[in-house]
């Protein structure tokens, strides 16, 4: 065998390695992609609410008589929070999203 030979076929051997490679890495990528995708369509990704959920920028957007907004107010004021947001949550039937929201924007507006 002479030297171009061996070259040609260690030139010829190398690509086909290289070529295996390159199949590899595309599954990969592609294996990543799909999971990329799951992500950013499962229900639990909280981009996929932004353009629902509405940022609440004034107090009583959902209709709060004066009475529960008072109590409200009352548990904000003494430190229970938590209360608060499970109290407005039962009362409207809000996410709880949208009642930590509200009671955040009342505890800023006081």
């Amino acid at each position: 065998m002479e030297t171009t030979e061996i070259i040609a076929i260690a030139a010829l051997i190398l690509s086909l390695l290289l070529l295996i490679k390159v199949f590899s890495l595309q599954s990969k990528l592609n294996d990543i992609q799909s999971d990329l995708e799951w992500m950013k369509n499962r229900p639990e990704n909280p981009q996929t609410y932004k353009s629902v959920t509405p940022v609440v920028s004034e107090p009583n957007t959902y209709g709060i008589d004066a009475d529960l907004e008072e109590r409200l107010r009352v548990l904000l004021t003494s430190d229970q929070k938590i209360k608060a947001i499970k109290m407005l949550r039962e009362a409207r039937g809000i996410s709880l999203l949208e009642a930590k929201n509200y009671v955040d924007n009342m505890e800023r507006n006081q």
